[in-house]
């Protein structure tokens, strides 16, 4: 026997399950969803105060502005590996500023080694509960659902309120609740990364370009820079520049043919783009040609700064009880390679912010006073 719950696909039923679910309270969700070329759509909401859990049909019911509203006024959501799901929300219900989130993946990464685990053996893990998951791989758009299917979904937030307090136990005895919170919503709504300013020493292989193919890998540096934010999805991505350099289209169509060009892109810019190219290598002076030296392969400098970057991954998340790959993951190692390799241990540590900050910072500087790290690993 399944969890028991109710299926809402009514607006009458919608509104008595707003009702029941009660105002401010902790929401424990989770979602189902058909994901497609244009996008993931939501099949099914399931929604829990902690002793009810209903089912909300999002195919059926297309206006949920009360559920919306109700959403936005819980103290707290409680999922599981939230990204996709929280994404779904805020776009479906319209909602901007969700409450505090707690995710128990996250929850149970800060308290541990392990990082992306699943909901079943997080239960398992913690609860002693063994589930199943038979209905994974389903489709979620056909009507009406199976009962066994439906049982399956009430099944994902069956147990959220039991994982709530007893992760909420765990993480409050280490002095990272709060954490979990802050961890939670930074990783679930993440900003976008600044782009990083490109440059000639960008491209690997920039040292083989001739006058002309450096004057234009220059002039298309300067077009990408210049571009807004939201451009670079529909332009050609900051690697192909150089495919671009070296080929010289002339024309949008020789443009179009270079591999990672997007079609509308040559359809719309090519031209233009082509013909600022010819320019520039037309007008490219040997004075501002500059010899590159090939950037080598491996460096025993660069080897060494990785070998001492994993043993201060391993050490401190080992030290402070937290999951590797989410105190320190590899898009932060990368940024936290140069300061280290000039020996500037204090501009490696403001690498460490939000929910890292106090999670990390002052144990990774008393490491790198212990054992410095090795210079000139860039």
């Amino acid at each position: 026997m399944g969890a028991m719950y109710e299926l809402i696909d009514t607006q009458v039923g919608l509104e008595r399950a707003c009702r029941a679910l009660g105002n401010g309270e902790r929401l424990f969700l989770d979602t189902e969803f058909e994901s497609s070329r244009s996008g993931a759509e939501l099949s099914l909401l399931q929604v829990s105060n902690g002793s009810e859990i209903f089912l909300i049909d999002a195919l059926r019911l297309r206006a949920l502005e009360s559920l919306s509203a109700l959403l936005a006024r819980a103290r707290e959501w409680v999922l599981h590996a939230g990204l996709q799901d929280v994404s779904l929300l805020k776009s479906r219900l319209g909602l901007a500023d969700p409450p505090p989130i707690f995710d128990t993946q996250i929850g149970w990464a800060l308290i541990g080694p392990e990082h992306s685990v699943s909901l079943a053996y997080l239960v398992y893990r913690v609860l002693g509960i063994r589930t199943s998951k038979p209905h994974q791989a389903d489709d979620w758009k056909r009507r009406p659902l199976p009962s066994s299917q439906l049982e399956y979904a009430a099944g994902d937030v069956e147990y959220l309120p039991a994982l709530r307090t007893a992760l909420g136990e765990q993480s409050s005895a280490l002095g990272r609740e709060a954490l979990v919170a802050e961890a939670s919503r930074e990783l679930l709504f993440p900003r976008p990364e600044a782009r990083t300013p490109l440059s000639l020493d960008a491209f690997r292989n920039a040292w083989q370009l001739d006058r002309h193919s450096q004057a234009a890998l220059r002039f298309l540096i300067e077009w990408y820079e210049r571009l807004s934010d939201a451009e670079p999805e529909w332009a050609p991505e900051a690697k192909t520049l150089f495919a671009i350099a070296s080929r010289l289209p002339e024309s949008a169509d020789e443009l179009g043919r270079i591999k990672g060009v997007p079609r509308r892109f040559s359809a719309e810019q090519g031209n233009r783009l082509t013909g600022g190219l010819m320019r520039a290598t037309a007008e490219a002076d040997a004075a501002d040609f500059r010899e590159i030296e090939p950037p080598p392969y491996a460096t025993f400098e660069e080897i060494r700064l990785d070998a001492w970057l994993g043993r201060m991954r391993a050490e401190l998340s080992t030290t402070l009880s937290v999951a590797p790959e989410l105190a320190f993951p590899a898009r932060l190692v990368r940024r936290l390679r140069p300061p280290l390799a000039d020996g500037d241990i204090e501009r490696a540590a403001a690498e460490l912010h939000g929910f890292r900050a106090p999670l990390l910072r002052e144990a990774f500087l008393a490491f790198c006073r212990a054992e410095p790290p090795p210079v000139g690993g860039a």
